[in-house]
């Protein structure tokens, strides 16, 4: 009986668990959710969300300053009597401060600065032993751009015997007294006598027409004594100036034979001439 027994609970095992094996394998998988295919008209309906680039703001810039742009200075050196270029040593400045090193300008190539900066002021001195000291002030212009401005610069000779004009003439026609407009330059030759203050000078003021002597000598002693009151006014010793009298027309630009055209007269020519360097 007892193998009976076993037989039958192994029987009855034997039917569970294929009844258990049977419920547990014969689950339903689950379907995959079948993907609608897109159609032509649906994909151009749908927005597209492409990348967009990122904005990066600017670097800030110092308002009336350009990062990277330079202004080059070309010009001549030309000799005041002669309008021809001459050799010349020179410096520029900036705020008072020596850009670079000194430069020499050639009578060929003339004279080349670069590495300016735009909306920048700089000073251009003339630092040549043969020629009166002198500064000439540039504004240069602000762009954003590289820009060549071309300039020249008049020299005048500092040699004993040397003269120098002063143009525009600042007297009238048969005048005596200094004429409006012309303080600037004045004031300009004033400043280069105050930046060399070794050098002494005559001045010497021609008539503007054939008069006699004696008349040519008084109009020339008040035009001379006018002048130096002048340069005395900016702040030059009198000491430095002398008034010297003609008394004939200047012989090395008389006045014009034929009459002038209309608008423009003929004045009696002004000379600053080197006494001592």
């Amino acid at each position: 009986m007892k193998p009976t027994l076993k037989t039958f609970r192994t029987a009855v095992c034997a039917c569970v668990l294929a009844s258990i094996g049977v419920v547990a394998f014969s689950q339903p998988k689950p379907m995959p959710i079948p993907r609608q295919p897109q159609t032509e008209a649906m994909a151009k309906d749908k927005p597209q969300y492409a990348p967009q680039p990122i904005a990066v703001p600017p670097a800030l810039v110092p308002q009336g300053q350009t990062i990277g742009t330079v202004v080059t200075l070309t010009g001549y050196m030309l000799n005041q009597n002669t309008l021809t270029p001459v050799d010349a040593n020179y410096a520029v400045y900036e705020a008072g401060k020596k850009v670079g090193q000194s430069r020499k300008s050639s009578v060929r190539d003339g004279f080349l600065v670069t590495g300016l900066k735009p909306g920048g002021s700089y000073t251009v001195m003339i630092e040549d032993p043969r020629y009166f000291r002198e500064e000439f002030s540039i504004a240069l212009p602000q762009s954003s751009r590289y820009a060549e401005i071309s300039k020249d610069f008049i020299v005048r000779p500092m040699e004993a015997g040397k003269k120098i004009v002063i143009m525009p003439s600042p007297f009238d026609l048969r005048k005596n007294v200094i004429k409006a407009g012309v303080e600037e330059d004045l004031v300009h030759f004033a400043k280069m006598l105050s930046m060399n203050p070794g050098v002494n000078v005559e001045l010497v003021c021609y008539p503007d027409e054939e008069v006699p002597a004696a008349t040519a000598t008084s109009i020339s002693t008040a035009r001379g004594n006018a002048l130096k009151a002048e340069f005395e006014k900016a702040g030059i010793s009198g000491s430095r100036i002398n008034v010297k009298s003609a008394s004939t027309v200047d012989p090395i630009n008389p006045p014009p034979i034929k009459k002038s055209a209309k608008g423009k007269r003929y004045v009696g020519t002004v000379y600053v001439v080197v006494t001592k360097t």
